[in-house]
């Protein structure tokens, strides 16, 4: 009886269907340090979400534009451009606009920070970060984009 419960809860495969779900959501990371970029992907892998990569601003809206992921992960600062402008880019791209960007970066000056939301960004979270914290982060992210939609 306890486990028809749990069942109920969960779906018929367990708590597996939650990942299974997770796998179909694409979480795009613009980073061009390789141990962020390594940091931010293997917390979106391990929490079951497919990651995207791009190691700079050029590239990062090129692939938003052609795989259209659920999520974005930016930088600050990037080799060839500015994270609030890629930001901006992508929030004034009718394609790509309701897409959230969260800001990963060590920039954490009141005006970077500022910055990042005036361009459009749903969340601002300094480096280090605890790789759960930032799951909690992308969770809630695309939640409030469900409820949103």
């Amino acid at each position: 009886m306890l486990w028809q419960k749990i069942k109920g809860l969960f779906g018929a495969n367990g708590a597996r269907i939650g990942i299974e779900a997770k796998k179909n959501i694409r979480i795009l990371i613009i980073e061009d340090n390789e141990v962020d970029q390594k940091i931010a992907c293997s917390a979106v892998e391990h929490g079951g979400y497919v990651a995207l990569k791009a190691y700079d601003g050029t590239t990062g809206i090129s692939m938003a534009r052609q795989f259209l992921p659920d999520l974005i992960i930016l930088d600050y600062n990037l080799p060839d451009t500015k994270g609030p402008e890629v930001c901006k880019i992508l929030k004034g791209d009718q394609n790509t606009s309701r897409i959230p960007v969260l800001f990963l970066t060590s920039m954490d000056s009141p005006g970077s920070i500022i910055n990042c939301y005036e361009e459009g960004a749903e969340n601002y979270l300094a480096k280090p970060v605890n790789p759960k914290f930032l799951l909690k982060q992308i969770d809630q992210a695309l939640q409030d984009r469900k409820k949103s939609d």
